[in-house]
């Protein structure tokens, strides 16, 4: 695949009308997935009982309201990770995996995963992707993009992380959260968590999980498979991340982040910054808060003091840290930008919308093949 070229970012006029709506739409199928799909017999909701291989609703729609796999549709990046040398750019519509040498900042692969790409992170030498349509995780080995292994969930996996050993897929329309054993490519535990649950960060004997409709944080144990705190936040809980012995949560309907106080499991700061946070992330000493409105925002961890990053104007979908390098998945301009956190500014942005529709990047990908018999 030959490195994309460097052209012009596209007009925005009109975007955040558009986020907004979209905001507006995602949470009203939520509402509908969880309200309407409760048991008015004897009062139980999906969340009282996780049973492997119960049935998605549904809804005409993916779960979330992304649109599925198709022709036509430019490439938007919505999830990115770091490993193997190389950053990692998921896309759910055209379910296509692209890998970006951060030395030449010029695509070098792209993996055809056959479905869905709805996530990606990096762990244990191998790149695990969720596919909504066949509801697995989709592992792969970055030496020889070979599937390793299809790992079925008993769901449909949004996003995933990775930490303590252990990688985690998030189930929004069954309202949990399922922890897969690298050991043995098996899902070892489903746990109900809040309503419409959408990211995860594992990390120091904690997994933290947003729910958007619920508002709230669900935290779980991972030695017992089971939360044991369910914090407070506000409707619209999106990402969430641990750094500096706290959780972060960007709360996109409200324009704030939640600063969680770990050892307590309460909110001690909620930090006002640029309107529809989404990702955020730790480097060089702050938390960079990015926004689906083009905007940028640094706390200082040591006041909670917002500052604008003026210059800024993408919008982050995602973000994975690499030393100093965020690297954030804009899914409006179909961009990954590259940002040091040390100098506060954008160093490179990588155009993948210029190589055109799903369709080109699918016919262009790489399909990986089976996994060896007996893996």
């Amino acid at each position: 695949m030959p490195p994309p070229p460097q052209g012009d970012r596209r007009d925005t006029t009109g975007r955040n009308l558009l986020i907004g709506l979209g905001v507006v739409v995602v949470l009203l199928v939520l509402v509908f997935a969880f309200v309407f799909g409760r048991d008015d017999g004897d009062g139980a909701t999906p969340f009282d009982e996780i049973v492997p291989g119960d049935t998605i609703p549904d809804l005409g729609t993916d779960p979330f309201g992304f649109p599925t796999p198709g022709s036509g549709l430019p490439f938007r990046p919505d999830s990115v990770a770091v490993g193997a040398g190389s950053v990692w750019v998921s896309d759910s519509a055209c379910g296509v995996i692209v890998r970006v040498d951060p030395v030449t900042e010029t695509v070098t692969d792209s993996i055809d995963i056959g479905g869905s790409a709805s996530g990606v992170t990096f762990a244990e030498d191998s790149v695990w992707v969720g596919n909504r349509d066949t509801e697995t995780v989709v592992r792969l080995d970055p030496e020889t993009n070979r599937v390793r292994a299809a790992i079925p969930v008993p769901g449909s996996p949004l996003g995933l992380a990775s930490g303590d050993g252990t990688v985690w897929a998030v189930d929004p329309a069954g309202g949990a959260v399922h922890r897969i054993d690298p050991d043995t490519d098996e899902v070892v535990a489903t746990v109900g968590v809040g309503e419409g649950p959408h990211y995860v960060a594992v990390n120091d004997g904690a997994a933290w999980v947003t729910n958007v409709v619920g508002g709230s944080v669900s935290r779980i144990d991972p030695a017992t498979d089971r939360v044991v705190a369910t914090v407070s936040t506000e409707i619209g809980a999106l990402h969430v991340i641990e750094a500096q012995g706290s959780v972060w949560v960007t709360n996109g309907l409200s324009s704030d982040v939640s600063r969680i106080d770990r050892r307590t499991n309460e909110v001690v700061a909620t930090i006002g910054v640029e309107s529809s946070p989404h990702a955020h992330a730790f480097a060089a000493g702050s938390v960079w808060v990015g926004t689906e409105s083009g905007r940028l925002t640094r706390i200082d961890p040591a006041t909670n003091q917002a500052t604008a990053v003026p210059g800024v104007d993408f919008d982050s979908i995602d973000m994975a840290v690499d030393g100093n390098d965020v690297w954030v998945a804009d899914g409006t301009h179909g961009t990954v930008v590259r940002f040091d956190a040390a100098e506060a500014s954008v160093t490179a942005t990588i155009d993948l919308s210029e190589f055109g529709d799903c369709e080109t990047f699918r016919n262009e990908a790489i399909t990986p093949p089976d996994p060896p018999s007996g893996v």
